[in-house]
């Protein structure tokens, strides 16, 4: 039979939280043994509280947890640490998984060589998007789908795993240690990297789905701007903890610059090709703060 823990981290959204417990409860757990690890990351609100009465009402299929460093990586480090099953999954406070999540996963880990996997996130209720937003930057909403089809990670598949819906064998954090402390937002990109390095075999499964509560105060262009600045800064830090050389030593990303910069200052493009253009430059010049100081 195989073990998983499930680690789940939250801030704040006690009202999110019962919902997302649930959802992995009211999963198939046949044929398999299977725990949810809840780290509340010094919550202010009534987390605990809630979090009290959701072990009480599950027992000891729910550990409870408490990190009091603020930051995604110190959660994440918490659950794992605490974590014992040869395999450890990973949603979010705001998502529910799909009732066949827990056996996608028991079924994916059956073969020995597989080392992690990742799936879709899709939003709750079909929200209608708008018309500013480009594509490719639906990630920014934690909106995520890369197609029907089961795919190895590899050079060339464009996607990565991210932490609101992926499993990933023990072995794994055995070997690559606690999130650095240097990564407050930037956990999904340095342990990608370090998958990749290391040859691990992973894949994206169209099956392990999990449906995601967008916050409508995200969907703004503001907020996007706020993450250009969070993603040019955590992509100059990995690059210069994994030895990676810098991408504005790079010719092709000087190319990609100047066409953005063409796209803002020559009429005929659309507003979200347009705001395509400006994230992008937004991106390098975080970067370019962040190598430089």
């Amino acid at each position: 039979m195989i073990r998983i823990d499930t680690i789940l981290r939250t801030h704040n959204r006690s009202a999110m939280l019962e919902a997302a417990v649930a959802s992995f409860f009211a999963a198939d757990h046949s044929g398999l043994s299977a725990r949810l690890l809840v780290v509340d990351n010094a919550s202010t609100d009534d987390t605990a509280r809630v979090l009290r009465g959701l072990a009480a009402r599950h027992g000891d299929r729910l550990v409870p947890l408490y990190e009091a460093r603020p930051g995604g990586q110190h959660a994440l480090n918490c659950g794992i640490a605490s974590a014992s099953a040869e395999v450890i999954a990973f949603f979010d406070d705001d998502e529910r998984i799909d009732p066949r999540w827990l056996q996608t996963i028991a079924g994916e880990f059956a073969d020995p060589l597989t080392d992690y996997i990742a799936g879709p996130v899709r939003p709750l209720g079909n929200p209608e998007l708008p018309d500013w937003l480009p594509g490719g930057f639906g990630g920014v909403l934690g909106i995520i789908d890369s197609g029907s089809e089961r795919r190895r990670f590899a050079p060339g598949f464009s996607a990565m795993l991210t932490q609101g819906n992926c499993a990933l064998r023990r072995a794994i954090f055995d070997a690559v240690g606690p999130y650095p402390d240097a990564l407050p937002t930037a956990e999904d990109r340095w342990l990608n990297h370090w998958l990749q390095t290391h040859g691990k075999q992973g894949f994206y499964c169209p099956d392990l789905v999990v449906d995601h509560a967008m916050q409508p105060e995200r969907v703004a262009q503001d907020y996007f701007r706020r993450w250009a600045a969070r993603e040019g800064r955590d992509l100059a830090v990995c690059d210069r903890m994994a030895g990676a050389p810098s991408l504005l030593r790079r010719p092709w990303y000087w190319r990609q610059l100047v066409r953005d910069a063409a796209a803002l200052a020559l009429p005929g493009k659309g507003r979200a090709e347009r705001f395509r253009a400006e994230l992008n430059l937004r991106v390098a010049w975080a970067y370019l703060r962040t190598v430089s100081s």
